[in-house]
Order: structure tokens, then sequence, then C-alpha cells
């Protein structure tokens, strides 16, 4: 390291720098603010719905069908989660993401507010699936909130978003199911992005 900029350089950002510990802790269920949420595949055969997440993100998007010049808004994402993922960075801090598919709430014909004012998605269309430094799946576990889908009968596409208010939940481990799951750093070819987007992340907190 450059002596000269050392002092100037704060810790999170020295043990960034170093990548987390190869071995990563992958889960198939979670509990965090108030809620126990799980992944899809967890909950296959279930009748309820915990891999269902929500939030709100400053986004660049298009105003309207009639406008199509990209304004900055406050968005509404839904998404279902894919993953969950521990990274450690040596034991300085450790970040939880949840990796989820996501519905293209950007447009007006896969997102809307019905006449009861209920807002409703398309999954039909999803975002973030690609390798572009854009297209970030992940969120932090700490961003998420929990919702329900409920299918619309009229149109099958679509589901309508139900909103849930988080519960008191007795903490007794992080999960039932776990794998550690090793992270190659110099194979993985999306791992440059990936380390970009903890960045950005820390950047928040």
């Amino acid at each position: 390291m450059n002596p000269d900029i050392s002092n100037t350089i704060s810790t999170d950002l020295e043990f960034l720098a170093q990548c987390p510990m190869p071995d990563a802790r992958r889960f198939t269920a979670y509990n965090i603010n108030g809620f126990k949420f799980r992944t899809v595949s967890r909950e296959q055969g279930l009748k309820t719905q915990n891999s269902r997440v929500f939030l709100t993100s400053n986004t660049s998007c298009i105003a309207s069908n009639a406008d199509k010049n990209a304004t900055q808004a406050e968005l509404p994402y839904y998404g279902k989660f894919e993953d969950i993922i521990k990274l450690n960075y040596y034991g300085w801090f450790i970040i939880v993401l949840f990796k989820c598919q996501w519905a293209d709430t950007t447009r007006d014909e896969w997102f809307k507010i019905d006449v009861w004012k209920f807002n409703c998605v398309n999954f039909s269309r999803l975002i973030h699936t690609g390798n572009r430094k854009d297209h970030d799946p992940y969120i932090e576990a700490s961003q998420a909130n929990m919702v329900y889908y409920v299918d619309d009968e009229t149109d099958k596409e679509w589901s309508v978003a139900m909103h849930l208010k988080p519960r008191d939940l007795f903490d007794i481990g992080d999960v039932d199911e776990e794998e550690i799951t090793r992270m190659s750093h110099t194979n993985n070819k999306n791992w440059n992005n990936f380390l970009m987007l903890i960045m950005r992340i820390s950047k928040l907190q």
C-alpha cells in the first residue's frame, strides 16, 4: 500500500479490498426485519409465501409511454428470493445478501396501480438478469420487506402485491438448513462486478 495514502483509507475499505473469506454461507431461510424469509425452492409444496420481497429505490426510469425521457424517481421493486448468501470479511463485518428475481416496475406495461390503489406486477418480464455492471439482482438483507402476491383472476399474468407488517420473532438461529459454498475469486468472471456491488452497499450504511 502506498504510505502516502494509507492514513486516508478506512478500515472498512481495507477489508473490502481483501475480498470476503472464501467459504461463504448459503441459506434457504433467514430471519430479519421481523420477517422469516425463505427461498422459492425452499417453500415448494408449502401453502404460505415467504419468498416475496419488496423495497423502494431511487431509480432512473421512463416517465410514461408518452414521455420516453428518463427521470429519477422513488420506485417500488417487487421480487422473489432465489438465494441467501452471508459473506464474512474476516470477522471485521458480515454482509448478508438476498439474490432475487425482479419484476420490471420501471415501465407502465409491466407495473400498474389498479382502481383500488393496489400495486400490481407482471413477472413475465424480469430485470437485472444479465451480466452488465448495472444488473444487480442482489440486495442487502436489511433492505428487504415481505409481501405476498395474489393472482389476478381476470388476467393470470398479473399479481396484486399485498404488504405485510413485521412481527416479533424469536431468533433461535439464522436457519435450520445451510451449506458451505466455496467462492472462487479468480475463476468467477462476475466477481469484480459483485465486489463493486458490495462497495456500493457499504457506502449506503
